[in-house]
């Protein structure tokens, strides 16, 4: 069973399938909203929403960068279907769906910026190769946004100093934390 989703954000509405078993089911999460309002996206752009889910992330960007293109990468099957119908009823021409394992359907494509809502609870080693492989998958000064609870907030800063020598803080909601790599 199909659930119809309408989201106002950023100045624009989004209407967008869901079903059980997918991630957001009800609709938007905070963690997601905390990024989505943060995003800051150099119009131009190649962009990846890695673990798309149905893709709002992922649309947002599409829409603040029309003149750049958007991946949408997920390793379900049963997402990626919802997310090519949603990008098809939202009449998106700048975004591509791809059935992947984080980035291995588009190999050595490299990125401007990644964007990611991990799963909170895959562990340190799964968020560990998460960041590893965006840094492999930007470009020289591309830029790596995940959103996690506050909890992870010092994995993700030493993972992240780890790899790109660099984290900041976007933004912080009351459960949720946008942090920032560079690759420099």
């Amino acid at each position: 069973m199909n659930n119809i989703i309408t989201e106002y954000i950023r100045g624009f509405e989004i209407k967008f399938k869901t079903r059980p078993g997918v991630f957001s089911e009800k609709g938007l999460d905070l963690g997601t909203k905390l990024l989505i309002d943060n995003l800051e996206i150099p119009n131009g752009s190649l962009v990846v929403d890695l673990g798309c889910g149905t893709g709002v992330i992922g649309f947002v960007a599409a829409k603040l960068n029309p003149k750049g293109h958007v991946h949408l990468l997920d390793d379900s099957l049963r997402v990626i279907e919802l997310a090519k119908e949603n990008a098809t009823s939202n009449n998106f021409k700048n975004v591509e769906v791809y059935l992947s394992d984080l980035f291995s359907s588009v190999q050595e494509r490299t990125y401007h910026q990644i964007y990611c809502n991990p799963p909170q609870d895959m562990g340190n080693e799964f968020l560990e190769e998460l960041v590893s492989e965006c840094h492999r998958h930007l470009k020289e000064n591309g830029e790596v946004y995940l959103v996690v609870q506050n909890h992870i907030k010092p994995v993700i800063e030493r993972i992240f100093q780890k790899y790109f020598g660099n984290s900041t803080i976007v933004a912080q909601g009351r459960i949720h934390i946008v942090l920032k790599a560079i690759k420099q």
